[in-house]
């Protein structure tokens, strides 16, 4: 009994007061920063679930990190205390991303009124029935992206957004969306063809739209679509004010359905988590060492998150690594509270913020050649570029030196832009790949050359098997710019060459 009220006192009581704490606090921060105030200058969909995912980690290695140790979990090192970690992170997670949907639609309410003109005084309201309404259908504009999803981007999102203006109205538009998902692993021919034959049906059911059917109107927050009826009024609208513009989407259901569940589900699901946390912090025994250390307050002796901060350090041991890896986050980070698409921005947004293709750079915005090589296409393209980033480059600071190390990234990433816009006429080209390949190239040289001691050499193989092999591999089944790759695989080892012409020994002796 004195066990289970020590575990029920020490790490699941906590559990309840950090989790109920922080779903409180992300929806009241909403609440009040967003709904009520509009001072949050952030997209919904981080609002609505990104920023809700991540948060519950914050409170968690915080907090209650030290206290799943007092658990004796069977597996040791981290394993099993992650498991712990990412049950409390999901059980925090999903009840805010649930209550988002709620707090968003039931802090405003219908608002009915005669003509379409008054929702321009009706500013911080989102629903509006009215009573009467025309739209010029002849008026309309349109704007077609595609943006791919999932896990490894397999598949390949169209979106057409047609914006209508209403009559005797300015700024207010009525928006008509459509969309298609295919496979983004079919080839070139097979996606234009899907794409002709999606834009083809969607112009037919758009000749015959019924405007009129609409039980009520949403006013599009910030968001991805509205962005893309902001571009399809731009088509003609070259000075225009995006912030002035009204996008009104048409609801086809009840208003008093829009909550559906919400509400219930919000404690139905906390409490399914907290039952699955009660069940797993019962189970295993107390570790006695890890609870006398906890009361005395000691640091943990093996903490993986302080050896990552540190290694992320910038003035550390791997300073040059550490930049170059905060670098890229601290990019990727400005890039999304920008506006851009946390899993799949745009070709057409990358090159607005700084991505290389070989109209512009031709034109004499040669930047791009370096502007490039920190942004990135999504998260996934961020997370695997800054494993390959923080494995290559830890392997050659030592040898090369921190300076010198960050020199050769980017002269690499800047010669692997330039044999990407050589390969790829219209391609819109981001990311540190190029620049890694570059590092891999030096791998590849200092691995050959015999730099490297005996004893790491296989290591060394294996890396660039695992990498960049397979990199070079996906890169052939299309989606990857490998004209990139190559040209900083080539560029790097043919540095790397020149370096150990120059300095061979001292290399070497860096290297044992």
């Amino acid at each position: 009994m004195n066990n289970i009220k020590t575990k029920l006192q020490e790490v699941y009581l906590p559990f309840l007061i950090v989790s109920i704490g922080t779903i409180l606090f992300y929806n009241i921060f909403r609440w009040t920063l967003d709904i009520k105030l509009g001072i949050l200058p952030l997209k919904e969909n981080l609002l609505n679930f990104w920023i809700p995912f991540a948060l519950p980690w914050i409170p968690i290695l915080i907090w209650l990190r030290r206290r799943i140790r007092i658990l004796n979990v069977r597996g040791k090192r981290d394993n099993g205390y992650f498991g712990y970690q990412f049950a409390m992170a999901a059980a925090m997670a999903v009840p805010i991303i649930i209550s988002q949907n709620y707090l968003e639609k039931s802090s405003f309410d219908l608002n009915e009124i005669s003509s379409i003109s008054k929702v321009k005084s009706l500013k911080n309201e989102k629903y509006f029935k009215i009573a009467s309404f025309d739209v010029n259908h002849n008026s309309s504009l349109s704007y077609v992206t595609a943006r791919t999803s999932g896990r490894h981007n397999d598949n390949l999102n169209f979106y057409l957004y047609l914006a209508c203006p209403f009559e005797n109205t300015n700024s207010i538009w009525y928006g008509v969306e459509y969309k298609k998902n295919l496979s983004n692993r079919i080839n070139e021919q097979r996606k234009n063809s899907e794409y002709r034959t999606f834009l083809n049906k969607s112009e037919k059911e758009f000749d015959t739209y019924n405007f009129q059917d609409v039980k009520y109107f949403e006013r599009l927050g910030y968001s991805d679509d509205r962005d893309g009826f902001i571009e399809a009024i731009k088509e003609r609208n070259t000075n225009l004010n995006e912030k002035e513009q009204i996008i009104l989407v048409p609801k086809k259901d009840v208003f008093d359905n829009r909550l559906g569940n919400s509400f219930p589900w919000i404690f139905g699901s906390f409490g399914i988590g907290a039952l699955v946390l009660l069940i797993m912090v019962l189970i295993p025994k107390i570790d006695e060492k890890e609870f006398r250390d906890l009361k005395k307050n000691k640091p943990l002796k093996e903490d993986d998150l302080k050896d990552i901060l540190g290694f992320l350090n910038p003035m550390g041991k791997n300073k040059a690594t550490a930049i170059l890896l905060l670098l890229n986050i601290i990019v990727f980070l400005v890039m999304i509270f920008d506006g851009l698409n946390i899993v799949s921005p745009t070709p057409k947004e990358l090159l607005e913020i700084g991505g290389n293709r070989r109209f512009e750079v031709m034109n004499g915005e040669y930047w791009r050649l370096f502007s490039s090589m920190f942004i990135h296409g999504g998260l996934l393209h961020l997370f695997m570029n800054l494993i390959g980033l923080g494995l290559g480059s830890s392997l050659l600071e030592n040898v090369l030196g921190s300076v010198k190390l960050i020199i050769v990234y980017i002269i690499c990433g800047i010669l692997a832009s330039l044999a990407s816009i050589y390969w790829h006429e219209n391609t819109v080209s981001v990311g540190a790949s190029g620049a890694i390949f570059g590092l891999y190239g030096l791998i590849l040289a200092f691995t050959v050359f015999k730099i490297y001691p005996n004893y790491m050499r296989g290591m060394t193989w294996m890396l660039l098997g695992l990498y960049a092999g397979v990199s070079l591999l996906f890169g052939f089944l299309g989606g990857i710019d490998n004209a990139a790759h190559f040209g900083g695989l080539i560029s790097g080892f043919v540095i790397g060459g020149i370096l150990i012409l120059i300095n061979k020994e001292q290399l070497k002796k860096n290297a044992s």
